[in-house]
């Protein structure tokens, strides 16, 4: 019961308040519980891969294999994380060899989840990605799901999930998560094989689990060209490839779909790169956004924007608290990493787990004396007073870009056109 309401907690702060939206695709892929079963996927963005499969999966607990540094950040977190069903995975580059032997302890005891019927989820690239392309896969997961089939004699039917973690934008809030399962895969037909060759074995499992993940998933192999097929991605041209294509571009799992369409024919027919990054970088160099040039920042929208930030100035400083908290303090550890992709790992637990609950009970417990039960709304406001800061904040950034528009002037009108003849040469190329 405890489990069910922490996890009740979870997906009512991360799909109300964290996510703008948050997708579970095919879970009818998902085994009945009781079915031994290995959920295996490309890791993306740290804790909230987890987090998305964790909601994703209603009718069981799951385990979870984690880089063993996660429980060192503090003895009650390494408690709180281990009775969640996490395990310590070391790892040589972080704990060194002389730690890697640990391993043998939680390859036991994963072993064990899988021989009762429980599902473990494990990241075979062995560390998170820093873009959108599925890194080195290791098979190591499948020598530990047949070694558990191997206790009863091959008679335990052992399942590999594929599944695949996609967001529309990694950092800051109010994004989009999805999370998509694959076709279940057997290892019972590649039993009577992994007794005389358990490398073969490994191996064509691995590269069936590896296929069919590739195939959920975004995966821009050009790395030399990335930042320029993610800005045409990205881009209006981008959104209106996903449109010709039928699909709705402000829906993650069809947006999905015609990224990885375009990108397939990039890959085949090749886009003018250099006129990309000139764009691009121009963008990035003036400060400016894409939605600028489909509808010119006019002097009365740009009065119209401070207006609207004035008016609301008085419920953005009572906003103040506990936003900041909820925002700075979890970027001050995260920064800490040097390692943009933990900004979410850090920002989910330390703001569901610690600030926004002491916040609540401190602002209830201030307010009590000259509010009386009214400091309960306030306090259970806070959320959405987070909320409404987040937006507040966009609203003031996209002020700061739309008067950059305006002053850039004579470069923003030229920059439109060049973009225009990129997008209309594009076109050409691509649809």
């Amino acid at each position: 019961m405890g489990y069910k309401l922490v996890k009740a907690y979870f997906r009512l702060m991360i799909n109300g308040l964290y996510y703008r939206r948050y997708y579970s695709v095919d879970v009818d892929n998902i085994p009945a519980d009781g079915t031994p079963l290995v959920v295996v996927s490309d890791h993306q963005f740290c804790l909230n891969d987890a987090l998305g499969v964790l909601l994703a999966v209603n009718d069981r607990k799951m385990r979870f294999i984690a880089r063993a540094d996660a429980f060192t950040i503090n003895p009650l977190f390494t408690k709180f994380i281990l009775w969640v069903g996490l395990r310590p995975a070391f790892r040589m580059m972080h704990q060194g060899e002389e730690q890697l032997g640990r391993n043998q302890e939680t390859f036991q005891l994963t072993e064990k989840d899988l021989l009762a019927g429980h599902a473990v989820t494990l990241y075979p690239e062995a560390g998170h990605q820093t873009r959108r392309w599925l890194g080195f896969f290791s098979s190591a997961y499948l020598r530990m799901a047949f070694d558990a089939a191997s206790q009863t004699d091959f008679e335990k039917e052992i399942f590999v999930l594929p599944s695949c973690n996609h967001y529309s934008k990694y950092n800051g809030l109010r994004n989009d998560m999805l999370v998509r399962f694959g076709k279940p895969i057997s290892l019972k037909p590649y039993y009577e094989l992994y007794q005389t060759h358990p490398r073969t074995a490994c191996r064509e499992v691995n590269e069936q689990v590896k296929a069919r993940i590739l195939e959920l998933m975004l995966d821009i192999r050009d790395l030399e060209h990335y930042d320029e097929i993610d800005y045409v991605r990205e881009s209006k041209f981008g959104w209106d490839f996903a449109r010709s294509l039928g699909k709705n571009p402000d829906v993650l799992p069809e947006k999905l779909e015609a990224d990885k369409e375009l990108v397939d024919r990039i890959g085949v027919r090749g886009i003018p790169f250099e006129e990309v990054r000139e764009v691009r970088e121009t963008m990035q160099s003036l400060g400016l956004e894409d939605r600028q040039f489909e509808k010119k920042p006019s002097l009365a929208l740009v009065v119209g924007e401070v207006l609207l930030l004035l008016l609301t100035l008085p419920l953005a400083v009572v906003a103040i608290w506990p936003s900041l908290l909820c925002w700075y303090i979890p970027l001050h550890f995260s920064h800490k990493m040097e390692d943009d992709m933990f900004e979410g790992t850090f920002l989910l637990p330390i703001d569901v787990l610690l600030i926004l609950p002491l916040s609540i009970l401190l602002t209830v417990l201030v307010e009590w004396h000259w509010l009386g039960a009214w400091s309960l709304l306030h306090g259970f406001a806070l959320p959405l007073l987070c909320i409404f800061e987040w937006y507040w904040t966009r609203l003031a950034l996209r002020l700061r870009a739309d008067f950059r528009y305006l002053k850039a002037g004579k470069r923003a009108r030229t920059l439109k056109e060049l973009r225009q003849q990129l997008f209309t040469k594009l076109k050409s190329i691509l649809q």
